[in-house]
């Protein structure tokens, strides 16, 4: 290895070299970042994970769902249906918000969120709804999230070796957490724990001639072991108490394959900035999370954010939330303005410019206790909670986080207003409340059984939904 204030290889010395250097932000946090350039070999074969094996089962272990509640059942679900007012689909006003997004280069768009938009289904309709083919789509950023239960990337393979922990923006009341825009970090302190990732998306063909790895300040002494395609491993010592970057560039070829190895101290990673050698008609990340609240935008410090290096601005930003903070008991609609509007003042703060879209929460049902000999039926009886409107007592009990869910997206309509956001009703689009049933009995059905996701073809159908309301395709004329 030879040290090279240009980080070039020195002539006939080696094909490796590593260089340091300092990148100071002008958000006034430092990014401290060493290039590793490396004489690229040919394309690596198929990445295979090593195999592990599962966890043995603790008799501690909760009961699943569906084993404790259940569907209601067609009885109930019919005499819901025919009580529900005339479905509001299909009658959402356009929002004309993409005409004017410039069209003489590709587009980078960023979707945050929940479950609902981590699994990529909503994102991969979207995209389609342009006919962009998935080759002519790319990520911008990795998130540290890619082999988290519930979370599809646009990658060919991933392996998570043990060892690893996440810290998630959205966990804990603190202000001014420092997290970058994948909204987490993975942790380990685990000797010879991994993170493998095979980054062709289309083929066999790799397109990558550089990657950065981004990670956190540690104050304890640190060495990676890299290893890209099938070239040797590489040991790189983090700078302590340094947040930071390890630039890898290929020379004389393209990147199939990262291996990265912990070999001694502790990492934090934030996510991998990839660099094409061809470049795409539009960059989409989805960075949404399982679990997660719009509260992760309230909490986070925006210059720690912006001072990640390498970062181009989004044209646009998507933040589909809502379903989690439904689920919390009591629901304080204040409360949630509250946080609504901190957070829309830190995306400003970060993202000025961009086109922003608040998508609601969907609609949502609810389960039946199978232990239960007192279940919902239909009667004379009326609830007189919703104004003028008389809902049988069945509607009472079964749109419970439908009325939730309805509070949530009028108070980001109105929020979200004042912050220069659009808004997309997707519990409207459903056909307002109650439409989570109608989905469950639609063909193909469009609601999954747990009354809270969607299938598939319920997220396909959604994103076609989304596209056509909000005049998708004026970005792409």
């Amino acid at each position: 290895m030879t040290l090279s204030s240009r980080g070039q290889p020195r002539q006939g010395v080696s094909l490796i070299t590593f260089c340091l250097s300092l990148f100071v932000m002008a958000s006034g946090h430092g990014l401290f970042a060493q290039t590793l350039t490396m004489q690229a070999g040919p394309p690596a074969p198929e990445l295979q994970c090593p195999i592990s094996q599962p966890a043995p089962r603790s008799p501690a272990t909760p009961t699943p769902l569906e084993d404790l509640y259940e569907i209601p059942d067609d009885t109930l679900l019919r005499e819901l249906i025919k009580a529900l007012p005339a479905s509001a689909a299909h009658t959402q006003n356009a929002l004309n918000l993409f005409s004017k997004l410039p069209k003489s280069r590709p587009l980078n768009i960023g979707l945050w969120g929940d479950s609902h938009a981590a699994a990529n289904f909503f994102a991969e309709e979207l995209i389609k709804s342009v006919n962009l083919s998935k080759d002519k789509v790319l990520p911008l950023f990795i998130p540290p999230t890619l082999a988290r239960g519930g979370v599809r990337l646009p990658l060919r393979k991933q392996c998570q070796g043990q060892g690893w922990k996440y810290d998630l923006a959205y966990v804990g009341g603190q202000v001014g957490v420092r997290f970058s825009r994948g909204m987490a970090r993975l942790n380990s302190n685990t000797n010879n724990s991994y993170q493998w990732i095979d980054f062709r998306t289309q083929g066999q063909q790799p397109n990558l001639r550089g990657l950065d790895i981004l990670y956190a300040a540690s104050a304890t002494p640190t060495t990676l072991g890299i290893t890209i395609d099938q070239l040797p491993e590489q040991l790189v010592e983090l700078k302590l108490n340094e947040r930071g970057a390890i630039q890898i560039q290929a020379q004389g070829g393209l990147i199939s394959t990262l291996k990265l190895r912990l070999v001694t101290g502790s990492v934090s990673l934030e996510g991998f900035i990839p660099a094409y050698a061809e470049a795409a008609r539009l960059y989409f990340d989805t960075l949404a999370i399982p679990g997660a609240t719009m509260r992760s935008w309230k909490l986070i410090d925006p210059e720690y954010f912006k001072g990640m290096g390498k970062q181009t601005p989004y044209d646009v930003v998507l933040l589909q939330y809502g379903t989690n903070e439904g689920n919390q008991k009591p629901f304080d609609p204040l409360r949630y303005e509250n946080d609504l509007t901190a957070s829309l003042q830190n995306l400003r703060r970060i993202y000025p410019n961009a086109v922003c879209v608040l998508l609601g929460p969907t609609d949502r049902g609810t389960l039946i206790a199978r232990s239960s000999k007192a279940k919902p039926r239909a009667d004379n009886q009326t609830d007189q909670t919703q104004g003028t409107s008389t809902v049988p007592l069945i509607a009472k009990e079964l749109l419970a986080y439908s009325r939730i869910h309805e509070q949530i997206s009028r108070i980001q309509q109105t929020v979200g207003s004042q912050y220069d956001c659009g808004f997309w009703d997707w519990q409207r689009a459903m056909g307002g409340p109650g439409g989570a049933y109608v989905w469950l009995k639609h063909q193909p059905t469009l609601m999954a059984r747990d009354l809270i996701h969607l299938t598939v073809a319920g997220y396909q159908e959604s994103a076609r939904l989304f596209a056509r309301d909000v005049r998708f395709h004026e970005a792409f004329k």
